[in-house]
């Protein structure tokens, strides 16, 4: 495929340290990489970005829209577009996003 890759960002806040028995963000930010690298391979970049990290500075983007109150965490941007943002990070929803993404692109 001759294109640029489609880059997937994932947005969560710091994992509190309450409860060891639960998945924490940066496993679920992995188990979503896994998934999408798997169906899509090289064509995708994911990063996974929690809130006052030194990589959130880096997003005014991001930043504007949560001050907003457009979206709260964990929200999922696809090349800059907002994909999920809502309590949970919602695979299906990237999955299609990307699909229409690379069908739009092949057409």
């Amino acid at each position: 495929m001759g294109q640029q890759s489609i880059k997937v960002e994932i947005f969560t806040i710091p994992q509190a340290a309450c409860d060891i028995n639960k998945a924490n963000w940066q496993q679920v930010a992995q188990m979503v990489t896994r998934q999408i690298k798997s169906k899509f391979g090289e064509v995708v970049t994911i990063a996974h970005i929690e809130f006052m990290s030194p990589e959130w500075f880096v997003h005014e983007g991001a930043q504007k829209k949560l001050e907003s109150g457009e979206l709260t965490f964990p929200f999922v941007l696809v090349d800059g577009e907002v994909v999920c943002a809502e309590n949970k990070i919602n695979l299906s929803k990237i999955k299609n996003f990307i699909d229409q993404k690379l069908r739009a692109l092949l057409a």
